[in-house]
């Protein structure tokens, strides 16, 4: 009869070794999106006032969208972004065009360090030259940002 108590000790003890390594397969690791919300909020609320910044844009005033891209933009993130705008200020120019773009929702999918991925949805809406209705058009977007001395910089955007 005593070989029961350590025969049910023995398999709890299994068992709660088991589930311990299971919760710590769980564990986010190195990934500190989930539990540091102060540079979460940070990093989503800095790229996402940026996204909106890129992406708004009045003809007759491309100049503040080119400083916008100039301060918020890092590494290869400049290329891409240039190759968008170039034919955007086109198309403002010609059709007289402003896009208000708005950042709907924003998650910072993964955060390590100095280092973050985010997955934005934008509402964007263009009023053309001629009145009448707005256009309006959604988008998403990738976007990895890095952090330098504090603020974070745009490295790379990606249209999903």
């Amino acid at each position: 009869m005593k070989r029961r108590p350590i025969a049910v000790t023995v398999v709890a003890l299994a068992c709660a070794a088991w589930f311990a390594v299971q919760a710590s397969a769980l564990q986010p690791r190195d990934d500190d999106a989930l539990v540091d919300q102060t540079t979460t909020t940070q990093v989503r609320d800095q790229v996402s006032a940026a996204v909106k910044a890129l992406f708004s844009y009045d003809y007759t005033n491309l100049d503040r969208t080119s400083r916008a891209a100039a301060s918020v933009l890092s590494g290869p993130a400049i290329g891409q972004y240039d190759a968008q705008f170039a034919a955007a200020t086109q198309r403002a120019i010609a059709g007289k065009l402003i896009r208000t773009t708005t950042v709907r929702s924003a998650g910072v999918r993964t955060l390590h360090g100095d280092e973050a991925t985010l997955l934005l949805f934008l509402d964007q809406q263009t009023i053309l030259s001629g009145g009448g209705v707005p256009q309006s058009s959604v988008a998403q977007l990738a976007v990895t940002a890095h952090r330098v001395d504090g603020a974070w910089k745009i490295t790379g955007l990606d249209p999903l």
